[in-house]
């Protein structure tokens, strides 16, 4: 069998973590409490994907309106407004027709073939959702939690795309997911976390698993720079 290939996210180090990126297809879910940095990350890698690879992305956001998303994007060296303007990534409010915002049960269905349009109507290659947790809360049964996870991801991989599942944990809690369902059906796990140090305040990144892929599982000092995303061995950066 052939190596698969492979889909560099565009953040050198994690790229290097992970020896030279993402195998293509891949379903990731990314885990971390509120200001770990998931958003960031992610919509560095969707603008890196279509800068740089000439890759298509599309962000799907079930919280945050767009225009304000894109303006926290602005703040970053790696935004071209282009990329936007032309719809190379596209970042997009899931709807209220979905179920998500009603008083009526969602339909899974709906929503999967909502996303799924998107991609296609995009010709996407990379693909965020922020978040898989509000999806989950949602659908609230695990079976059925558990069936549109593995649904989306097979989903997304016959469309070859490379998706990213945002996964909103409390903080400092050795979970993955608050379903404990989400990470059993995802083809990779980064963990974003925090610890204080002398009274600062650090990002960690840590991958924990990457199907088929070679990686160190060592927790990483994350750093958010007008560059976007930095990763620092532990003993690097406290000059240990």
């Amino acid at each position: 069998m052939s190596p698969k290939l492979l889909c560099k996210t565009g953040i050198k180090s994690l790229d290097d973590i992970l020896s030279g990126g993402i195998p293509s297809g891949y379903t990731v879910l990314l885990a971390g409490s509120s200001g770990t940095g998931k958003t960031i990350l992610t919509q560095e890698f969707l603008m890196k994907g279509a800068k740089i690879y000439g890759e298509p992305g599309v962000y799907v956001s079930l919280s945050e309106a767009p225009k304000k998303m894109i303006a926290n994007m602005e703040n970053f060296n790696y935004f071209d407004p282009e990329i936007i303007n032309s719809g190379q990534v596209r970042v997009v409010e899931l709807k209220s027709e979905d179920g998500l915002r009603r008083g009526r049960e969602p339909e899974p269905e709906r929503i999967l073939r909502t996303i799924r349009n998107l991609v296609e109507d995009n010709n996407a290659k990379r693909v965020v959702i922020d978040s898989i947790t509000a999806i989950c809360r949602a659908l609230k049964d695990e079976a059925v939690i558990r069936q549109f996870i593995t649904d989306l991801a097979d989903s997304l991989e016959v469309l070859y795309c490379t998706s990213i599942l945002i996964s909103e944990i409390p903080p400092r809690e050795i979970a993955y997911s608050v379903f404990g369902v989400e990470e059993f059906v995802s083809d990779g796990i980064i963990l974003l976390g925090e610890f204080e140090r002398k009274g600062d305040l650090l990002r960690t990144l840590q991958v924990i698993k990457m199907r088929g892929v070679e990686h160190p599982r060592n927790k990483e000092v994350m750093g958010i720079t007008k560059n976007g995303i930095t990763l620092m061995p532990m003993f690097k950066a406290y000059g240990e």
